[in-house]
């Protein structure tokens, strides 16, 4: 795999030092103007410490063109994955570039300027800005060690790829806020684009699932692909998600979590991961002989972590809600009638949380419409179901049904009452399942739903009838 990019967002030339030609204007006497030599700079500072940090040096100038110069530089500005900008002798043109940088990038974005140009002006802080250092005329007096500070920040970056823009530290990914969070997963493949041929080998490791002996030929696959293009640091992140999904589609549950542990922390501390991961240690701890509670604990707290810093999305409280609602199995299949109120009850708000957070999501809607019908608040549940179906309806407007849609809105006439509606949409969800534990997911459901109803003296026969579809 090549190296990764890095833009360069410098002045050009032989410019006259701003410092002299303050001190004259201030001093109103005539002084040596020095000149600075931005080229040289670059050649014999910059570009080293990129090739040293095993990048490739991308500057503008270099770059033959058509069309808009500005077009180009804009698009490198924008997708290289790292950039540096020299900010010394305040040239309003790299202000602007490393601005619109830092708007849509959060991190790999590395300010420097030279020692005699300080102070910065105030939006830019020392702490994110690293110093070269020259004499008067200009010239480098540290250059081996300034080239070393900059290619071991540039690899700093590289494994780290901690939040740096100003503006991403307060607005939490400003590029995702109009996104549906539970769709982010559903719909990554098809949205994100990156390396055709590893999104293809991936796809088919995935299709090993079908072949006999599976699951563990598509496990040795996905491992295989990661393994030939390690470090981790090294593969594109969409590829790192991707492999991240792979796993989970196959329901590789154990290797899923080792996978999300291993990956660098730029991309483990993404929204996106960290509920993955929390899902994945629900799932583990879960089915862990006996009960896991430890890694179930660590799961919520993941969340909980997510909500305490304001990142939390309908997915989290989706997720959350999983937890409390296998808390909830666990303690009726055994008999513990009060507990699993508890948490049927503490599933059902944040499954709320989640629906409230945003209504567009009927994925936690769906969930808080069956825990009050569980609950016996019928009522209550009613109200929501229009909503609910609703936000199910706009999702198949914006891209093509799947399963899940059609099975939404199948428990949702299932709780209504609808039940010519809801055989209807068995067989509209029926060829959409691409996995069978998708069946038993509904199934499920609809089980809980019967024994609820029965635990009240309701007549059950029809949901019956629409739960046996699941298993013809």
């Amino acid at each position: 795999m090549s190296n990764s990019f890095c833009f360069v967002i410098t002045t050009f030339g032989s410019k006259d030092n701003i410092n002299d030609l303050r001190n004259i204007a201030a001093s109103g006497t005539i002084s040596p103007i020095h000149k600075i030599n931005f080229d040289a700079i670059y050649s014999d500072l910059i570009k080293p410490a990129i090739l040293r940090a095993g990048l490739e040096p991308l500057i503008e100038k270099e770059e033959p063109s058509f069309g808009s110069i500005h077009t180009t530089m804009y698009e490198k500005i924008i997708l290289c994955d790292f950039c540096i900008a020299d900010l010394t002798n305040l040239n309003p043109n790299v202000y602007y570039e490393l601005g619109m940088r830092y708007a849509v990038k959060p991190f790999t974005t590395i300010p420097i300027i030279a020692s005699s140009h300080f102070p910065l002006p105030f939006d830019i802080g020392p702490n994110r800005t690293l110093t070269y250092t020259v004499d008067d005329s200009f010239v480098l007096t540290r250059k081996d060690e300034d080239i070393q500070a900059l290619a071991d920040t540039l690899l700093h970056a590289k494994k780290a790829r901690g939040t740096d823009s100003p503006l991403y530290d307060l607005i939490n990914g400003i590029s995702f806020q109009n996104s549906v969070a539970h769709e982010k997963t559903d719909v990554f493949r098809e949205q994100v684009r990156y390396d055709e041929t590893i999104k293809e080998e991936l796809a088919r490791a995935r299709a090993l699932l079908s072949a006999e002996n599976g699951k563990r030929r598509a496990i040795a696959a996905i491992d295989e692909i990661i393994d030939k293009h390690k470090p981790l640091e090294n593969i594109e992140t969409a590829v790192l998600i991707d492999a991240m999904i792979s796993y989970r589609n196959i329901e590789a549950f154990a290797e899923m979590q080792t996978f999300i542990e291993a990956l660098p922390r730029y991309v483990a501390e993404t929204v996106m991961v960290q509920e993955q991961y929390a899902f994945v240690l629900n799932r583990n701890g879960g089915k862990a002989v006996p009960i896991d509670n430890v890694t179930i604990d660590k799961a919520e707290n993941v969340l909980k972590k997510l909500e305490s810093e304001k990142k939390a999305s309908s997915e989290t409280y989706g997720i959350w809600g999983r937890i409390h609602k296998d808390k909830f199995e666990r303690a009726y299949k055994a008999g513990e009638n009060g507990e699993a109120r508890v948490h049927l009850k503490h599933a059902l708000e944040t499954y709320r949380k989640g629906f409230e957070s945003d209504p567009r999501d009927a994925y936690p809607g769906v969930n808080y419409v069956t825990c009050l019908e569980l609950l016996g608040l019928r009522d209550e549940a009613l109200r929501l179901v229009p909503a609910v179906e609703y936000a199910v309806k706009a999702i198949m407007k914006r891209k093509d049904p799947d399963y899940w849609d059609y099975a939404t809105l199948l428990e949702l006439a299932v709780i209504e009452n609808r039940f010519d509606d809801a055989n209807e949409f068995f067989y509209e969800a029926k060829p959409l399942a691409a996995e069978s534990w998708m069946f038993g997911t509904t199934k499920g459901n609809l089980d809980k739903i019967i024994r609820f109803r029965k635990d009240r003296n309701e007549e059950c026969r029809k949901v019956e009838e629409t739960a046996a579809l699941f298993t013809k």
